[in-house]
């Protein structure tokens, strides 16, 4: 076999004149090929599409179509990504689960009902029922509300609703005192009809919450959208925690440092180890630093509930205010 004129079989990766995404696409071909010729009825890929970019995301869910049609294939991955491109190239072409294994909670290969697979394919799909249906799983309007501000300040990004974007930036500071009409902001980007009450809060009511107990929606019919919600509900109860203890504690001037991780490093800016542990403890930590960006760059609402297992995220909430007690 040859790779325009030189021999391509047998010989070291570095003399090959192919990137690395390509010799790695090369690689993962011959795996699919050799999978499709044994015996075995039943084939297990884990995160098929890692590092690749979305050219080559495209040709690999067709290449698992294609080329694995005649088994079945078991497919892992925490890449929402994948899913929707093997969707969208063959309809209904997969059953989705949500792998579990985390000791005192739902464990095994949990069932995403179709209701969430498909506002988890089609933002269309999950705005339509943001603007009708949901109304009937809500369970506490203030904590639907507070879990869904990131996902609405996406969403002003997309329709280019300034206004309504810099009035939910004000709520997802934990410096900011301003009082945000939630039920207003969510009328405008949404639809009217779905909330019922007036809920005006601010960044530092939040902060004053319980986490114990909350529920957004009924689990019934959402499962993997309740809890999403409020792992995200969680996440920016951290993050304004966090603001809000270091600027007071700290005099952080937020007129220069306004975003989280500036005001992270301003507060331990210094070289010894105290600093330095503080630093990294905070810079560290996936909730508060990670999360958000899903809800700007691709709007999956539902990244949230897959990257973390709400015993692991329990455990880093307890990690987070222990640390915040103790400065």
């Amino acid at each position: 076999m040859l790779l325009g004129e030189d021999e391509f079989l047998n010989c070291d990766r570095k003399d090959l004149s192919l990137s690395n995404g390509d010799q790695n696409f090369l690689s993962l071909s011959f795996e699919l090929l050799k999978a499709q010729k044994v015996a075995n009825s039943i084939i297990i890929l884990d995160d098929p599409i890692s590092s690749f970019d979305s050219i080559y995301k495209n040709k690999i869910a067709y290449a698992i179509l294609k080329l694995l049609s005649s088994k079945k294939s078991i497919i892992l991955t925490h890449n929402t990504d994948l899913i929707k491109l093997l969707e969208h190239q063959q309809k209904q072409c997969f059953n989705l689960y949500y792998l579990n294994n985390t000791k005192d909670e739902e464990n095994g290969f949990i069932n995403i009902n179709q209701n969430e697979v498909d506002i988890l394919l089609y933002i269309h799909k999950f705005l339509d029922l943001l603007r009708t249906d949901i109304k009937d799983e809500i369970v506490d309007e203030l904590t639907f509300l507070i879990a869904v501000a990131p996902f609405l300040r996406g969403c002003c990004q997309v329709f280019n609703r300034p206004t309504e974007k810099n009035l939910l930036t004000k709520l997802m500071h934990g410096y900011e005192t301003e009082k945000i009409n939630l039920t207003d902001i969510y009328n405008t980007i949404i639809g009217p009809g779905v909330i019922t009450q007036q809920h005006i809060v601010s960044a530092d009511d939040i902060t004053r919450l319980s986490l114990d107990d909350r529920t957004a929606i009924s689990p019934d019919k959402y499962p993997l959208l309740n809890k999403t919600l409020i792992h995200t509900f969680t996440y920016l109860f951290l993050r304004l925690n966090v603001e809000k203890v270091l600027v007071s504690k700290y005099s952080v001037d937020t007129s220069k440092y306004d975003m989280l991780t500036n005001i992270i490093t301003n507060s331990f800016d210094g070289n010894d180890s105290d600093a330095i542990h503080s630093r990294v403890f905070f810079l560290s930590r996936k909730t508060l630093l990670n999360e958000f960006n899903h809800f700007e760059m691709d709007m999956n609402i539902f990244q949230p509930a897959i990257d973390i297992t709400n015993k692991a995220l329990i455990k880093e909430r307890e990690l987070i205010m222990e640390k915040l007690a103790g400065l």
